[in-house]
């Protein structure tokens, strides 16, 4: 087996992959539960995982720790879930040689949805901001985190300015977004908290290290909101879910500008201080 850094399905695993999501599509939560977690345990190559609900959240356990998510599970994330979730997003956000979190480190978050690489990030960094907006996600969040004492649980959205902005949540709990969601129905909006980065840190007189941005299209707001912090490391979404572009020409411009070094893997933009 070739093992690819990112993603960790190969092109034959995959293809099964993708052929199990299209049958389950229509499917309950409970048999996407009992199908995927078949998969893993048919696979000595992906990690056995179980799926348990509890408390209005579902439980994937899986080598050796369970990972909450808000019930139901997006479809999408099954196939994160089934090749292990925490280094899915460790790996998704980490160009190695260029971009990654080292010891010490003070991490951002943006758009933490679960926390699955803040998990990842916590057993290194010395602290980790987790910035994630939508209620029923931070309760995951809440949960996966309750045994860890290097993070800080920000139920804020970030943004350009300091104040409050409409929330709009899909049905699907990864889509929800300041801006109308690319995927999902819309059903309901909320009015939350926002608050740049510059203004959250001089709060804390902290300065990050590695900011990770995904941010369902308002990534280009949140990179505003750093004012004059240079974080030496970033790694920033670049899905194109703005209006159905892409901000990475714009991103890698302006990251340029400011005397970075930038490389793209698919829909990540990596960049370091140079």
């Amino acid at each position: 087996m070739t093992d690819p850094y990112f993603p960790l399905w190969t092109p034959e695993q995959e293809k099964r992959e993708m052929t199990l999501r299209r049958w389950v599509n229509s499917a309950s939560p409970s048999t996407k539960h009992y199908c995927y977690s078949l998969l893993t345990k048919l696979s000595s190559e992906l990690p056995s995982t179980n799926f348990v609900r509890e408390d209005g959240l579902v439980g994937a356990r899986q080598i050796g720790t369970t990972v909450w998510f808000p019930d139901p599970i997006p479809l999408i994330n099954f196939s994160h879930i089934a090749v292990g979730y925490v280094e899915h997003l460790r790996r998704k956000y980490s160009l190695p040689g260029f971009v990654e979190v080292s010891s010490g480190d003070v991490v951002v978050d943006c758009g933490a949805f679960v926390g699955g690489f803040s998990l990842s990030a916590a057993t290194c960094a010395s602290e980790v901001h987790i910035f994630e907006p939508a209620p029923e996600n931070m309760k995951a969040v809440a949960r996966n985190f309750a045994d860890f004492n290097n993070a800080s649980l920000n139920p804020v959205g970030l943004y350009n300015f300091d104040g409050e902005l409409n929330f709009q949540l899909s049905d699907s709990a990864v889509e929800h977004s300041f801006m109308t969601p690319d995927d999902g129905v819309v059903t309901s909006t909320l009015k939350v908290p926002v608050s740049r980065l510059d203004t959250y840190f001089a709060k804390h007189q902290k300065r990050p290290n590695f900011i990770k941005i995904e941010a369902e299209g308002v990534e280009i707001e949140v990179f505003e909101g750093l004012g004059e912090l240079r974080p030496e490391k970033i790694a920033i979404d670049v899905s194109p879910e703005r209006d159905q572009e892409s901000p990475a020409d714009y991103l890698t411009a302006r990251l340029e500008e400011l005397g970075y070094l930038t490389q793209r893997r698919y829909n990540v933009l990596f960049a370091h201080i140079q």
